[in-house]
C-alpha cells in the first residue's frame, strides 16, 4: 500500500522515519508538506487552521488521482480531516482522532499535553467531537508554542523535560492512566529518545498510532469492510457543485 503522509505546514520532524519504524514492509509512505501554499511551521491559531484545512484538501483530492491508498494528516489539530473526507473515496486519517481512540482503547482516564495554553480549547473541542471526552482527565500544556519546538529553537531535553513533568501533574493531580501528546513535532523527541513512559504511564505518540491506525483502514478497505458511512454527516456533496468552487477558487488564485 502507497501512504501520503502530509504535514500540513511548513515545517517536519522526523515524521517519516518515525512511521518507517512501525509500519509493514510492505507500506510504502510518501512525505509532503504544504509549504508552497502555507510557509508557516505550525497551525495554532483558528485562522491559521482554515487555511491549512483548504490546503489539504485540495492535496488529498490530488492524492486520489495519484493513486495513493490513504493520506495520514500528520497534526493534532486535525486540519482538513471532515471536510477531505466529505470529497474522497479512500481512507483519510488524522493524528488526534486515530491517538484519542487508541488512548481511550488501552485506559479509562486519559490527559492530553498540548503546546501552549492557546491550545486547549482545541483539545477538548476535538475529544468533544470524537466522542472521546468522557474518558478525558485533563488537557495540560508545557507552555512552549509548535512554532519554537524544532531543534534549531529548543533542545530535545527541555521538551521531554517539560513534558515529562507535565505528564507527572496529569497522573498524580488528575487521575490520568494515559497521556496523548497533543503535538506532533513535540511527541518527536520522547520517541526518539525512548521516553515512552512516565512512571509506568504510557505517553502515547500520535504519530505512530495515526499511520498504524492508517494502514489498518487501508487493509479494512481492501477486505470490504466499510471504512466510512455516506449516510448523514460524511453524505457527498453534490459533485456539479464541488466543480462550481473549485473552478471559483482556482480562478481566485490566479
Amino acid at each position: 500500500m502507497q501512504i501520503l503522509l502530509l504535514n500540513p505546514f511548513g515545517g517536519e520532524m522526523q515524521e517519516k522515519e518515525r512511521c518507517l519504524q512501525v509500519v509493514r514492509a510492505d507500506t510504502e509512505i510518501v512525505f509532503e508538506n504544504i509549504a508552497d501554499v502555507y510557509p508557516l511551521n505550525y497551525v495554532t491559531y483558528i485562522y491559521y487552521r482554515h487555511r491549512c484545512a483548504d490546503a489539504v484538501v485540495q492535496r488529498v483530492l490530488k492524492a486520489q488521482k495519484e493513486g495513493f491508498d490513504a493520506v495520514f494528516i500528520c497534526c493534532c489539530y486535525d486540519p482538513g480531516l471532515g471536510e477531505a473526507r466529505e470529497l474522497v473515496d479512500f481512507p483519510v486519517t488524522a493524528a488526534f482522532e486515530a491517538g484519542s481512540h487508541y488512548t481511550n482503547l488501552i485506559c479509562q482516564r486519559y490527559s492530553v499535553i498540548a503546546t501552549e495554553y492557546k491550545t486547549v480549547h482545541c483539545y477538548r473541542e476535538l475529544a468533544q467531537l470524537y466522542g472521546t471526552d468522557s474518558k478525558l482527565a485533563s488537557v495540560r500544556h508545557i507552555g512552549l508554542s509548535a512554532r519554537d519546538s524544532y531543534p534549531e529553537k529548543i533542545s530535545s531535553e527541555e521538551v521531554i523535560s517539560r513534558t515529562l513533568k507535565v505528564a507527572q501533574e496529569c497522573v498524580e493531580q488528575d487521575g490520568a492512566e494515559a497521556i496523548l501528546m497533543g503535538c506532533t513535532l513535540q511527541s518527536c523527541p520522547l520517541t526518539v529518545t525512548g521516553n515512552v513512559h512516565s512512571g509506568g504511564t504510557p505517553i502515547i505518540d500520535p504519530v505512530l498510532v495515526g499511520i498504524k491506525f492508517t494502514e489498518f483502514m487501508v487493509e479494512a478497505k481492501q477486505a470490504g469492510i466499510p471504512v466510512l458511512s455516506r449516510f448523514g454527516t460524511w453524505q457527498k456533496p453534490p459533485s456539479d457543485e464541488v466543480e462550481i468552487i473549485q473552478k471559483a477558487r482556482n480562478e481566485l488564485s490566479q
